[in-house]
This record gives C-alpha cells, structure tokens and sequence, in this order.
C-alpha cells in the first residue's frame, strides 16, 4: 500500500458554490481561479487587456487574504474577474460587503517551538530563508516508520505549498533524532533539491534548505517530497512536527513493524517544550492499518503522536 495515498477530493463545483454564497472572499476567488485551471500571470494578463492592470503580487493578496480589494479600480477588476472565471455577476464583489475575515497569526518564532537556550537556534537563524514568508504550506503528509525494535527508521514527508511571494525562497527542514550524537540524515529529494544541509552530530539534529525543481509564480502550488533517514537505533516512543505557521491540514501516520503494534498510541499538541500536552486524542491501532492523526486548519505550535508498548 503507498504511503501517499490520497483520498478523492470533493466536487470543486459544490465547493465553490457554497464559498460564492458564504464566502469569505479569498476562498471563493481562490476556488474560481483554481477551477479556471489559470495561472495569476495569465490573470493578470486578462486583466490588463480589459484596461483595468493588476500585479500578480496583488491578485495573490486577495486570494490568501492578506488584503481585499477596495478602491474603484480594484472593484472593476473583481468584475472583470468575475466574467474571465465564469462565475455569477457580483457574485465576488457582493462578498466583499462582509467584514474580512480575522487575519492569520504572525508565525511564532523558533524560540518558541524549540525551547530559547536550545544549540539548534544559531543554525536555524544563520538560514536566510528561515523565516521566510514566500511559500505557504496548504498540505502536509508525514510518514513515519517505525521498526521491531521500537526504532525510528524512516520519515517520508509530501508537502503541497502556494507561492505567496516573489522572489520564492526556500523551505528550511529541522529534524532531531532520537538521542545526541546522531542525527537523521536527508536521503533523498523528490521535486525539490537540497540547496544547503548543516549537522550538528553533538545535538542530534539536522537542517536542510530545500528549493522547488521548477520556479513558481505567484499564486502557483508545488508538491514537495523528502525523505530522513535516521541513524541512532534507539527505541523511542514519540514524534512530533514543529509548526511556525498556520497549515490548512496536517495528516501523521505512523506505520509500525507487523506483529509489534504498540498497547495504546495518542495524538498531541503542545504550545512550546515541556508544556502541558492539549487536545489530547486517542489513537486505533490497527495491524491492518497505520495508526494516523488528522487535522484542518492547524496553528503554529508543536503536534505529535506518542505511544506506549505495554
């Protein structure tokens, strides 16, 4: 059975029927452009033969949320974009007469999420694209393995991310391994390709800079995959992901060993190390299946699984 496999997604047409009568806003453009099948470029392009111009940056904004159009040109543009999207007239612009929805979170900052004295936090400032803001992740899949032994022996993880910004940077991976002394290793890169990876051996971690195969225009999505190897061979009875961003949806699966199913597993999340566990939820473990966690609309902060053999 593949690791990646991905249900069927539900109708786009109920789906931006629904948004176009409820909003808010930046869904609704957003499920009519991806219906479209149109890169913001092209958008853009429509847009400035119909005599009203509009960066690709802009069109971006307004379909993350991150401004709404309001001056007269910019709402002549919304009815234009209603006419090259197909949808109702007024449709979009009616939406607009709501009041925008809350804005997301700033991220939280690594100091945060991996504790202020901790030796990985020089490493991960010394990135320039750390915290970088120009690839948001709408989807993240995390496949763990984990052996006879108890060991963690594999991460396999596919991430789906929206270029939000231009120029786009690169994603910057932190994983830490089991005991200090030896640390996970990158092993390969699908989509993507490691453009810079430091170790730190004494406090088990690793970084890596990662960058899309292809460049990305503002308002495109790309699929990245990768791969950990980890190298400790001790037994271990959790991990967790690190969130610095909000995450549209999150899914863990852990995948045990055959006939070595744990007691009893648990999902989690944390607000910063050493905090009081949240949302607490239990776990079926099957041996026909991997025990998994699934999430929608996830917010900054530290979630995992945890479980417990006997």
């Amino acid at each position: 059975m593949p690791l990646f496999a991905v249900p069927p997604p539900e109708s786009a047409g109920q789906e931006l029927a629904q948004a176009l009568a409820t909003g808010p806003f930046s869904r609704a453009l957003t499920l009519a452009i991806d219906r479209s099948g149109l890169g913001l470029a092209r958008l853009r392009g429509r847009l400035a033969a119909a005599g009203v111009p509009v960066s690709t940056t802009t069109l971006s904004y307004w379909r993350t949320g991150r401004t709404r159009p309001e001056r007269p040109d910019s709402l002549r543009a919304v009815a234009v974009l209603e006419d090259v999207l197909g949808v109702p007239p007024r449709s979009l612009i009616e939406l607009l007469a709501q009041p925008a929805p809350p804005g997301p979170p700033d991220p939280v900052r690594w100091e945060r999420l991996w504790g202020p004295r901790n030796d990985v936090l020089p490493v991960l400032h010394s990135f320039d694209a750390a915290d970088e803001t120009s690839l948001v992740v709408l989807s993240l899949h995390e496949a763990l393995q984990v052996d006879a032994a108890g060991c963690l022996t594999r991460l396999r993880v596919r991430e789906v991310v929206r270029a939000v910004e231009e120029p786009v940077q690169a994603k910057v991976v932190a994983l830490r391994g089991c005991v200090p002394g030896r640390p996970p290793r990158l092993v390969s890169a699908r989509y993507c390709r490691p453009v810079r990876t430091e170790v730190l051996p004494e406090q088990g971690f690793v970084v890596s800079e990662l960058v899309p195969t292809r460049s990305m225009a503002v308002g495109e999505t790309a699929i990245l995959e990768y791969e950990f190897e980890y190298t400790d061979g001790v037994p271990d009875t959790s991990y967790d992901r690190r969130f610095r961003h909000p995450v549209a949806e999150h899914l863990l699966e852990i995948h045990f060993a055959p006939g070595t199913q744990p007691a009893t597993c648990a999902a989690y999340r944390l607000d910063a190390p050493g905090g009081p566990e949240r949302d607490v939820t239990a776990v079926p473990v099957s041996p026909d299946a991997p025990a998994h966690h699934f999430v929608t609309g996830c917010g900054p902060g530290i979630r995992g699984m945890r479980w417990r053999w006997t």
